[in-house]
């Protein structure tokens, strides 16, 4: 998808989600391939404040971003 090819990779972002009650993830945007954003070093970031760290990769597809946080 055009609109992430000019996000930078290896910065520090904040992915939420389309729905209101959707989670947000944060982590290092390590790459974009194939229809998703690869993340590494990420933290699911639920209601209330509650941070839970995730093992190795995540992979959203682009379909599910409502905005990207550069930080």
């Amino acid at each position: 998808m055009r609109l992430f090819d000019r996000y930078p990779t290896l910065h520090k972002v904040i992915v939420n989600l389309k729905g209101t009650d959707s989670p947000a993830f944060r982590g290092v945007l390590w790459q974009r391939r194939g229809g998703y954003l690869v993340l590494r070093n990420v933290e699911l970031l639920k209601a209330r404040g509650e941070v839970v760290p995730l093992d190795g990769e995540t992979l959203i597809p682009y379909e599910n971003v409502s905005f990207l946080q550069i930080l």
